[in-house]
């Protein structure tokens, strides 16, 4: 069977297209200008610009891909409004009409136009990359105090309120009080706009990050690195949480050896926590 893969940035893609060979699966890239690393060249490829997926669906029907993957962030998606080629103007008119253009809405919209109307199959990358999601309960850090507790708690119904809406995943929540939400421009973004403000805190406070109650979980399911690991330090937070099964780690082995070396817990929410 031939895989497709559709990538973003990130780490991620380059994982999916390594486990995909190991299994002896071929695999097509379709990697797309300004997000997906030039490393995707070692693998049969297309670039293409966002808009131009009249052209990504030809060159996945002619190389005869019926399972489709899609992995890794792309800057500004709602740019798939813009400059649409040929073969995406059916899209494009979908996504016109959308009453909310948030990441959720746009990529259950590309997502069903990828199934029915070209016959694709989507699969998670989670079947190729298990091992990259996270599990249940403490994976780095000592045990989580009470104020902690309380925190991840608000911050859950947080994340239920802007995922609920198609505005983000994550939010910062330290002391009882919601110091900063994510929009589209990602969470690391989010953390950096904390630091510019020169907010700090001593190891307290805590990142959550949920899958939005309105998305297909098949893709753009949340994920962390040793960037935002490392942002979440400088901020002085004193842990982070995302949902088991449901969220990836990138260089998982270094963030869990970062956390544990500066004191910062990493916790999978389970079905019951949330």
């Amino acid at each position: 069977m031939k895989v497709g893969l559709i990538a973003g940035d990130g780490s991620f893609p380059l994982e999916v297209a390594k486990s995909v060979s190991q299994k002896n699966n071929e695999i097509f890239i379709i990697a797309i200008k300004g997000s997906a690393s030039k490393d995707i060249e070692r693998y049969p490829h297309l670039w293409i610009r966002i808009g131009e997926i009249g052209k990504a669906i030809k060159a996945l029907k002619e190389n005869n891909c019926k399972e489709v993957v899609l992995i890794g962030g792309v800057k500004k998606p709602n740019v798939w409004l813009l400059r649409p080629d040929f073969g995406a103007l059916k899209l494009f008119f979908k996504l016109i009409i959308l009453p909310i253009k948030g990441d959720a809405s746009i990529l259950k919209t590309l997502l069903n136009f990828l199934e029915k109307d070209n016959k694709f199959k989507v699969v998670g990358a989670e079947k190729y990359i298990p091992y990259l999601l996270m599990s249940k309960g403490l994976i780095a850090g000592e045990k989580i105090n009470e104020q902690s507790n309380i925190d991840i708690d608000i911050a859950i119904e947080n994340c239920k309120n802007i995922g609920s809406k198609d505005i983000g995943q994550a939010c910062v929540v330290v002391n009882g009080q919601i110091i900063a939400s994510e929009d589209s421009l990602g969470t690391d973004k989010m953390l950096r706009d904390i630091i510019s403000k020169e907010i700090r805190f001593n190891n307290e406070g805590v990142l959550v990050k949920l899958v939005k109650p309105i998305q297909d979980r098949r893709v753009d399911l949340p994920a962390i690195g040793l960037q935002t690991i490392k942002l979440a330090k400088e901020i002085g937070l004193c842990g982070i949480a995302i949902e088991d099964k449901s969220s990836f780690i990138s260089n998982k082995e270094g963030v869990i050896e970062f956390a544990n070396k500066n004191n910062i817990f990493i916790f999978g929410l389970s079905n019951e926590k949330l």
